[in-house]
């Protein structure tokens, strides 16, 4: 036989063996959620579609990694894609080696109630991705013979465990016992990065919005805390967040407005953050202000004996002995934030905290962008909380809201953006992301041009995510189909 008619024949029997990803679409493939899953190959899309999700199939989801790494997201996003748990489970369970090929996004998780821990997503021995969703009013309750069960009212992370938490909306969770929103615990360790943790309560003592336990070391940057809470004996330990045993590195947060109930015994512990057990974290860049305890404003507990390595950092003065620590650069002074009654958090021009972060960002892993997506370095020097003032600190300006239209959704690589402004704008800048955050195209565009082709021909099929920013402000946000 003539060896290279061998080779050929070899080549194309080989063709059928090797895998391309597919987009399996819910309900279109599959009915339901877990089906899809399970039909699923290594590096497929479970695309789900506008619609609440209910029942068996719905809850309670989980796959094996060792035979496939999968993107489970909607096609809208989560206000149009929910997940009811219906009080009868949680949401997912990640405990078979997911790792950062495994990404949910996009999803609203909510009445999920796990008896034990997790009450929408349980992670254990695993670290996936969790973004861009919203995960509310879920619950976790426990068995008082296991100290995290009742943990993490909407997350659990356990063990040898290294997620990526990012860009969720984490609201009005309960935990029975520790973590009203976030519990990582037994040496956990991974990145809760610009999410909103808001109103979550932890009933038995620590750490209504984040607890750390036991050794578990985060990075902890860019997000939001407010409004979260915590109760127990001696009326709760950080309302914020619960520190045990750690060594974490809290970065840009704005910590707002949290509390400890108070009880007959106590006001409770750190408003805002309780330090307790030998942690030793790391605080630099954050606004913690107007954290209460009982009645009284308390915005960082921790033994005035140790430690504390807190820097650049504007603190409501309860504490007056941390800003005699060297060099003197913490403040206490407003924050001006913009509307903290209707949830807004960014800072007015006036504000004290811009640019007065610290000037080297050696170690600190700061994002591009801050928690509303604009740029998150604006005029040479990082700001303080979670929010980067993108516009010249002398010159106070709103930019108004823009109509921003894309067509057609899937598209075979050509794009429109048609942009009906409002208000005339010098430059915007149209930004596109893969699935795993990678910047894959920017273009720099003039508004004088309404409608602006995007060239997406050379890309590969799948699903992408457009920004549209002007002034460094985060305009509009879509994902788009390439097929």
């Amino acid at each position: 036989m003539n060896p290279h008619r061998l080779t050929i024949t070899v080549i194309i029997f080989l063709i059928p063996i090797i895998g391309f990803s597919s987009i399996i679409h819910i309900p279109g493939d599959y009915p339901t959620i877990q089906g899809g899953i399970d039909s699923a190959g290594d590096g497929d899309t479970i695309l789900i579609a506008d619609g609440t999700y209910s029942g068996p199939g719905n809850i309670g989801i989980e796959w094996g990694a060792s035979t496939k790494h999968l993107l489970i997201m909607s096609e809208n996003g989560h206000d149009n894609c929910i997940i009811d748990c219906m009080q009868e489970g949680r949401g997912f369970l990640l405990n078979n080696g997911q790792d950062h090929r495994d990404v949910i996004d996009g999803l609203t998780i909510t009445n999920g109630l796990a008896i034990g821990a997790g009450g929408a997503i349980h992670i254990s021995s695993a670290s996936p991705i969790i973004r861009n969703c919203m995960l509310i009013t879920n619950s976790a309750s426990g068995y008082s013979d296991n100290s995290y069960s009742g943990g993490g009212g909407a997350i659990m992370v356990f063990g040898t465990s290294d997620p990526l938490i990012q860009g969720n909306i984490i609201r009005d969770n309960i935990a029975s016992n520790l973590g009203g929103g976030l519990l990582f615990a037994e040496y956990a360790t991974g990145v809760v990065e610009s999410n909103i943790i808001d109103g979550n309560k932890a009933l038995d003592d620590w750490g209504g919005g984040i607890a750390l336990w036991n050794n578990a070391e985060l990075l902890i940057i860019n997000n939001l805390i407010i409004n979260n809470s915590c109760s127990g004996f001696n009326g709760g330990r950080g309302g914020g967040i619960y520190l045990d045993h750690t060594e974490s590195l809290l970065v840009n947060n704005t910590i707002a407005f949290n509390f400890t109930t108070g009880d007959e015994y106590g006001d409770g512990f750190g408003g805002g953050i309780c330090i307790g057990n030998w942690a030793d974290p790391v605080l630099q860049n954050c606004i913690i202000w107007h954290n209460r305890s009982g009645d009284t404003s308390m915005n960082i507990y921790f033994d005035p004996q140790e430690w504390l390595d807190i820097s650049y950092c504007n603190v409501e003065n309860d504490l007056g002995h941390i800003f005699d620590l060297e060099p003197h650069t913490n403040m206490d002074a407003q924050p001006e934030f913009v509307d903290t009654a209707n949830g807004n958090y960014q800072l007015l021009w006036k504000s004290p905290c811009i640019n007065k972060g610290n000037p080297d960002t050696t170690g600190l892993h700061l994002p591009d962008f801050d928690l509303a997506g604009s740029q998150r370095i604006f005029e040479s020097t990082v700001d303080i909380g979670a929010y980067e003032f993108n516009m010249p600190s002398a010159m106070p300006m709103i930019i108004e809201d823009e109509e921003i239209h894309l067509y057609p959704n899937p598209s075979s690589g050509i794009f429109f953006v048609d942009i009906r402004t409002k208000k005339i704008q010098d430059m915007l800048v149209v930004r596109i992301h893969n699935v795993e955050g990678k910047l894959v195209m920017e273009e720099h565009v003039d508004t004088s041009v309404s409608t602006i082709p995007i060239d997406f021909s050379l890309q590969p099929d799948g699903i992408y995510l457009l920004t549209v920013l002007a002034k460094g402000q985060l305009m509009h946000k879509q994902k788009i189909i390439k097929d």
